[in-house]
């Protein structure tokens, strides 16, 4: 095989020793933005194949468009770079690509329990492995796994799994942040560094790669429930967030009045939804959940387009009140009741806090980990200015 000249920092070389390492098995790459942790594994999983015949090599995400848009976009255009790609080699059906010495690449997301429990890999690689929301998703894959597991992420969780595989005496931190990719443009490094001017909690994450400390979370009255009661049938609303990168996300809200009570359980969570994608994930949810296609559903305004497709579909979506200070005062007024299941949304709660910038804490929430937590906050908003205008026109006929 030709020499092969490979351009790469240093996080590149930390994650190849390690691959090398006979010592360790759980390589995590906890870091900010920027640092180049995914285009380092891609090189160093490439070379791996290269160097060692009959390989199987797992790269796995949450969710396929998430991991066609980031690692396979990367994988493949250093393949380009390193003129290694032959569309032969290619199975785009199933994301399979092969080497000629027999070693593979396959790429799958969590949504695909057949590749999740099927055959075994030698390498896996977990990407934006805090998106795994359970030690059993981890397991599954652990068991499956013959020599090495590589793991990337940004430590905006405080409390997860990874914590406990990197205190594992075969495991390995690499810690990363902006500084270690030299070929960052200096644009690039500067709108990194003024994050500080954002927030510092965020700073802290995506700057400089430390897990988050912040304790000025919004919502911190909710509760748990598993099945919702026969008194909270009063009203129903649904809340809709579109997204594209970010998830489009949509909650169901059952209130019952009586009782100030909010009972919220996610729907959908799901990035990269085209508009007909997303009319037919819609129709699935609201047959599975029995759920009538007069029911409101509250949706962010943003994009006029796809209210108008999806009413145009037999849906009732309304416009959102999007006045963010209204609609937190309106959830912080409720009783707020978040079923055990929507694990996306316990863990949005757990993040959606005010932003800070040094010691002074700003009106208004940081703008991420959010889309269900508007969701919910478009339907319970909705819900109080209606119900307040019923309140009133009583006062008025009485």
């Amino acid at each position: 095989m030709a020499e092969l000249t490979i351009r790469h920092t240093s996080v590149f070389t930390k994650n190849y020793e390690a691959l090398v390492n006979p010592n360790i098995r759980f390589i995590v790459n906890q870091g900010g933005t920027r640092s180049s942790k995914t285009y380092s594994i891609c090189q160093m999983l490439i070379v791996y194949a290269l160097n060692n015949n009959k390989k199987t090599i797992s790269i796995i995400r949450k969710t396929l468009p998430a991991l066609k848009a980031t690692v396979m976009k990367d994988f493949f255009e250093i393949l380009n770079e390193l003129n290694l790609y032959d569309e032969k080699n290619h199975n785009k059906s199933d994301n399979i690509f092969k080497f000629p010495n027999g070693s593979c690449v396959e790429f799958f997301s969590l949504d695909n329990p057949q590749k999740v429990r099927g055959r075994k890999r030698h390498i896996a690689w977990i990407n934006e492995a805090n998106e795994l929301l359970t030690t059993d998703e981890f397991n599954q894959i652990n068991f499956r796994c013959d020599e090495k597991m590589f793991f990337d992420f940004n430590p905006s969780d405080t409390d997860h799994w990874l914590y406990d595989v990197m205190l594992r005496p075969d495991a390995l931190m690499i810690h990363s942040t902006y500084k270690n990719n030299s070929f960052l443009p200096k644009s690039l490094v500067k709108e990194i560094e003024e994050l500080i001017l954002v927030d510092q909690d965020y700073y802290n994450i995506y700057a400089l790669g430390l897990p988050s400390k912040s304790t000025q979370t919004i919502f911190n009255h909710h509760k748990t429930y598993d099945v919702v009661p026969s008194t909270a049938a009063s009203t129903l609303l649904l809340g809709l967030d579109f997204g594209h990168v970010h998830p489009t996300a949509l909650v169901i809200c059952n209130f019952d009045e009586n009782n100030n009570s909010v009972f919220v359980e996610e729907l959908l969570y799901e990035s990269y939804l085209t508009t007909n994608q997303l009319i037919e994930r819609l129709d699935n949810i609201f047959e599975l959940n029995n759920i009538s296609k007069d029911a409101t559903i509250v949706c962010d305004y943003a994009r006029p387009e796809i209210i108008a497709e999806l009413n145009s579909s037999g849906f009732n979506c309304v416009n959102a009140i999007k006045n963010v200070v209204e609609g937190i005062d309106a959830v912080k007024s409720i009783k707020l009741f978040i079923n055990n299941k929507s694990l996306n949304l316990k863990r949005e709660l757990s993040k959606y806090k005010w932003k800070q910038i040094g010691d002074r804490i700003m009106d208004e929430p940081v703008k991420q980990w959010d889309d269900l937590c508007d969701a919910m906050r478009y339907s319970i908003l909705y819900n109080k200015r209606n119900m307040d205008s019923i309140s009133i026109s009583f006062v008025s006929f009485s």
